[in-house]
């Protein structure tokens, strides 16, 4: 039940800041209308606030570093338990998910990095 709560408080308050970023651009065009009628220039537009690259960038590297780490950890894991001469003797061996499982968050991890160093090379 909290769960649910918390998922219509985020979005009611996302659904709130795009309906008042709604607003505020009908009020501008109704003021840039209300100019024309008049025949008086209307007033420039005003500008909408630039996104910060260098957020965008440093969260697609730190995300890449620490989903590559995880998986690089879970690869480690599974070669350990794999190389471990008693666990094969087990009448069940270790599923071989537990190497592979950490392939998948280290391709996440090398996919944000990947995204990073291109995006980072057309800024240029």
């Amino acid at each position: 039940m909290e769960v649910t709560i918390v998922i219509c408080a985020i979005l009611a308050f996302v659904a709130f800041r795009q309906w008042l970023r709604h607003q505020r651009r009908v009020m501008v065009h109704r003021e840039r209308i209300a100019a024309i009628e008049k025949g008086v220039q209307p007033p420039p537009f005003p500008e909408e606030p630039e996104r910060n690259r260098g957020n965008v960038q440093r969260f697609l590297l730190l995300s890449g570093l620490i989903w590559l780490a995880i998986g690089l950890g879970f690869v480690a894991v599974g070669a350990v338990v794999f190389s471990d001469p008693a666990l094969q003797r087990l009448p069940e061996p270790p599923p071989p998910s537990l190497f592979l499982g950490g392939l998948i968050p280290a391709f996440v991890g090398l996919a944000h990095l990947v995204v990073y160093f291109v995006d980072r090379r057309s800024a240029r």
